[in-house]
This record gives structure tokens, C-alpha cells and sequence, in this order.
């Protein structure tokens, strides 16, 4: 079949990609309130990168020793737990420098208690085969061990608190998913942010600083006791494991310490209103482990108090209400009432639904770019597309003369257009290097059509009539349009996943346009050539 020919869907569908492409184009063209009466499809537009509409860059470093701090405690927990569980007596176990001391009471469970304290030595990774371990277990004598934390379990802690703080951050600063932000991981130990368009830096600075966390904690039996409090509250000796909370109507509590249901179990909260009172509550749901968790919890304590204690960065921990348990809560959901608001209430499920940060963050570095200086950019890439388009444009006419010149053009033209389509379609942040990438493509887009079109000349001068010389050049064209692009292609895709920000930008904006580049060459341009020859058939080609 003649390459020549066009059947009719195969015009439709060239012709439909066109009007899809400027379709989606358009609205960059358009002021916000002529897009806002446009079709739903067709409001979306270019996103303008941190250095081109301005913002917040930041770089954070992660406290990751806090982290490998609270594991030891962790491990001392375990440490007691599996001692007690073998009804092994022991002195107060103690965190000192980088290890957790534990000392027995009796040489002759020395065996039994390493047999217990080695089964802490678990794989950090229990799917991965031969995997690293998570703490060292050493006897150092018949009544003395050691739990020292693998360099392999910090560097994976360190690794997963990065991820855990990044993930934390994007529901603080941008809970919606809204905005076309950066986060990534920087080094071992620091976070790069940057927030386009963000006008007030301090508001920023104080989402990344401000926590809530939540926890649900059983009641001390010794909150009852009027002795236990009066020398708890005046000689500040409360049993251990505990912690003493002032309540709101008076006198305090001792809640312990240690518990299961925290923070980490909330799958999500909302703002709401109670039931009977009509009052602003905070509607919770625990995920699937918790939810047994609790159920477990409050089926065993049926009667007793348990607190919910609130940490706020500001205003530290708190209890918020310590209801009686009056019967199994199964099902993971629940309200938690207090002196709320519904402001209040939204709020603080914001941050409860965004969670507490793993690791303190400290601001390294920080930049604020004005939007002055993206406007000047955005100009300056205006002008150099535009003088490249000229030149490119008139380039194209003075080579291959009017006809061919103008087919070449309107091909140019065309995959400028579908780029900026794509890139609306797909929600692409544009920046300098992506306008980089642009104006790039804007020179290679006709190099497909150099190819084709001295071909074309080439086997006219060897005496071929039109439209054997016009078909014969764009089968022998087809072949190298394909490899070159292609080669450049695998380049901007390497670029894109080995690279980060302005760099994948860059590739991302190449990627696109080589691929509308080889469109409007190989089909746009040859259907235009087609409609040409079939209206004019000319008996010589003007090129």
C-alpha cells in the first residue's frame, strides 16, 4: 500500500490527536476566570517550577541519632519483657553509650537467660534470606550481657526514618496533593524541600515543626490510692513505668507509660460532631492490627480507666479525657471528646491524620525565590523560543522553498502545541531546564523533515516523477527518523530516572518531544504532503 494513502480513520485519528493536543493546550494561553467557565478537562495547565513562579527551598537534616537512641530503649523493654517471660530475676537494666546492659541475679540461669535474650537477634528483614540481624546479643560474663544494635539495623532505621519523614512532610505541607512540590532524599541524613509558589516561609517552617501524636494508655491502679498519690505528688516518686498527668477538673493521674496504641495506628481521623451532645469530637479509625490490638485491650480491662494523652510540639503531653471502659470497643473505630472546637478539631486531626515526624529536623539551609525572578526567566525563555522558532522557520523555507518549507513549519508548529498539551495532560512542573529541553526540541523537530525532505530531492534529481519521489523518500527516511530518535530517547529516559529535579525536568520535556516530533514528521507532515499532491499534482516538486 502506497504510503501516500490515507484511509479515512487513519486521517480522523491524526487529525484527532492535533485538536486533542490543542485542546489541551489552549488554557495556557487563557487567564484563570476564562479557564474557570471551560470544560473540566481543559482547566488544567503547565505547573511552573520553583524557579519560575518562586517559593520556599529548603534543606532539612534528620536527627537520626534520636532514633537510634529511642531503639536502644526499645531494646531495653525487650530486654526486660524476655527476662520476665522466663521468670528471670534481674537488676534495673540500663542504656549506657551505645549499648543495653542487663545484669542477673543468679549464675545459674546464665544459660537461660541467653537462650531468652538471644531470640531478640531477629533478621531485619525476615523476608530477605540471610539477611542482617537487628542487635548483637554478648555474654560478657555468667551474669552480664550486652545489646549492642547492628551497623546494618542503623543504617536500615536511618534509611527508614528518611522515607517516614518525607512521607510526614507531604501530608503537613501539602495534605490535598495540590501542590507540585519536591521532596526527596539528599545524602545519607538530609531532606531537600522545595514548595513552588509558597509566599510565606514561616508558615512552612512551623508545619514542619509542629507534631500532635496520639496515644491510648491504661490507668495506674495507684491513681485511686490516696497515699500513693499524696507521696507521688509531693515527693515527685511515682511507681515505675509511669507518668503523673494534671487533669482539667482537678487532682491528677498516673498513666503508664508503655503501650501499644499509638499514634502509628490511626489510619484516619475527622472532625465531627457527638451523638447525644452535639458537641466537636474527633472521629478515629485504627488500621487492621490495631484495631485487634485495642479490642484485645479493652476486652481485658473492663472496668478500669484508660487515658488518651495528646503530645503537641507546643504544649507537650497531655491527657485529653480518661473514659471507664465499659465494655469490649471492637472494630477499630471510635470519638475521642474533649474541650474542642470544630476548628480545634479540624486541626488537630490534620496533624493526626499527617502524623508525628520519626526524627527531629533541622533547616540547614534555606532560600526564598521571588517570583521576579521567574518572571524574568519565563520572559527570557519566551524570546529564545520565539527567535529560534524564526530561525528555525525561515531556515526551513530558504532550503526547501515555499511549499515544503511551509509543511515543515506547520509540523514545527504542531509539535510545540502537542508538548504543551502533554505536559498539561500529565500535570508536568515546568522549569528553566524543562524550557531548556523545549527550546532543544524545537531544533531537533525539523530534523526529520531534513532527512525526508533531501531525500526527496535526492531521487527527484535522479528522475523520479512526484509522487514516486515523495513516497520513495519517506520510506527510505523512515528507518534512520527511527533510530536516531529513538537512541536520544533511551538518553532522556536514563536521564529522567538516574536524575533528580531540574534534570528530570529536562528529560521530561525531550522525552515528549521527541516522541512529537516523530508524530508530526512521520504522519502530520506526510498527510499534509498527501492533501497537497492529491489537490495540486504537480508535475515537478518545488523543492
Amino acid at each position: 500500500m502506497s504510503l501516500l494513502h490515507f484511509s479515512r480513520w487513519k486521517t480522523l485519528a491524526i487529525l484527532g490527536v492535533v485538536l486533542i493536543g490543542l485542546l489541551l493546550a489552549i488554557p495556557n494561553a487563557l487567564n484563570e476566570n476564562t479557564r474557570s467557565n471551560l470544560p473540566g478537562f481543559m482547566q488544567d495547565t503547565i505547573n511552573l517550577g520553583l524557579d519560575l513562579q518562586g517559593g520556599a527551598h529548603m534543606l532539612l537534616e534528620v536527627d537520626t541519632s534520636s532514633v537510634t537512641a529511642n531503639e536502644l530503649v526499645n531494646q531495653k523493654g525487650n530486654m526486660q519483657q524476655a527476662l520476665r517471660d522466663e521468670q528471670i530475676k534481674f537488676a534495673p537494666i540500663k542504656v549506657i553509650g551505645d549499648k543495653v546492659v542487663a545484669e542477673i541475679r543468679s549464675i545459674e540461669d546464665s544459660d537461660k537467660a541467653r537462650a531468652a535474650l538471644n531470640a531478640l537477634e531477629v533478621s531485619i528483614d525476615p523476608t530477605q534470606i540471610g539477611g542482617g540481624k537487628t542487635v548483637d546479643i554478648n555474654k560478657v560474663s555468667d551474669t552480664r550481657f550486652e545489646l549492642t544494635i547492628t551497623e546494618e539495623n542503623i543504617q536500615a532505621i536511618k534509611d527508614r526514618t528518611i522515607e517516614q519523614s518525607i512521607e510526614v512532610l507531604r501530608r503537613r505541607i501539602d495534605p490535598q496533593g495540590t501542590t507540585e512540590m519536591t521532596l526527596a532524599k539528599e545524602g545519607n541524613d538530609r531532606i531537600l524541600l522545595q514548595v513552588p509558589g509558597a509566599k510565606n516561609v514561616d508558615e512552612i517552617k512551623t508545619r514542619i515543626n509542629e507534631t500532635a501524636n496520639l496515644s491510648f494508655n491504661m490507668v495506674h491502679p495507684q491513681s485511686f490510692s490516696q497515699s500513693a498519690m499524696t507521696i507521688a505528688i509531693e515527693k515527685g516518686i511515682t511507681p515505675p513505668g509511669t507518668v503523673m498527668f494534671p487533669q482539667e477538673q482537678g487532682g491528677y493521674l498516673l498513666v503508664n507509660e508503655r503501650t501499644r496504641i499509638t499514634g502509628e495506628c490511626l489510619k484516619s481521623s475527622k472532625e465531627g460532631l457527638h451523638p447525644e451532645k452535639n458537641s466537636p469530637i474527633i472521629n478515629f479509625e485504627f488500621n487492621l492490627r490495631c484495631a485487634r490490638e485495642f479490642g484485645k485491650l479493652t476486652s481485658e480491662n473492663v472496668g478500669k480507666q484508660f487515658a488518651v494523652v495528646l503530645e503537641m510540639s507546643d504544649t507537650g503531653k497531655q491527657v485529653i479525657t480518661a473514659p471507664r471502659i465499659n465494655g469490649p470497643i471492637t472494630g477499630g473505630k471510635g470519638f475521642i471528646e474533649g474541650s474542642f472546637t470544630m476548628q480545634s478539631a479540624r486541626e488537630l486531626s490534620l496533624l493526626l491524620n499527617a502524623g508525628a515526624l520519626p526524627a527531629k529536623l533541622n533547616i540547614v539551609e534555606e532560600r526564598t525565590v521571588g517570583a521576579d525572578l521567574g518572571a524574568d526567566a519565563i520572559r527570557a525563555g519566551k524570546i529564545a523560543s520565539i527567535i529560534g522558532l524564526i530561525g528555525v522557520g525561515l531556515f526551513m523555507w530558504l532550503s526547501y522553498g515555499l511549499r515544503f518549507g511551509t509543511i515543515a513549519n506547520m509540523a514545527l508548529a504542531t509539535n510545540i502545541i502537542l508538548i504543551a498539551g502533554a505536559l498539561s495532560l500529565l500535570g508536568s512542573t515546568l522549569t528553566l531546564p524543562g524550557i531548556a529541553g523545549i527550546i532543544l526540541t524545537i531544533g531537533m523537530a525539523v530534523d526529520a523533515n531534513v532527512l525526508i525532505f533531501e531525500r526527496i530531492r535526492e531521487e527527484a534529481h535522479n528522475g523520479r516523477p512526484p509522487v514516486n519521489a515523495i513516497e520513495t523518500g519517506y520510506r527510505r527516511s523512515f528507518a534512520p527518523i527511527l533510530d536516531a530518535n529513538i537512541t536520544t530517547l533511551i538518553a532522556a529516559v536514563t536521564l529522567y530516572f538516574v536524575g533528580s529535579g531540574p534534570v528530570r525536568g529536562f528529560a521530561v520535556t525531550l522525552a515528549i518531544g521527541i516522541v512529537m516530533s516523530v508524530f508530526t514528521a512521520v504522519l502530520f507532515a506526510r498527510l499534509i504532503t498527501a492533501t497537497w499532491l492529491r489537490g495540486t499534482r504537480p508535475k515537478t516538486l518545488p523543492i
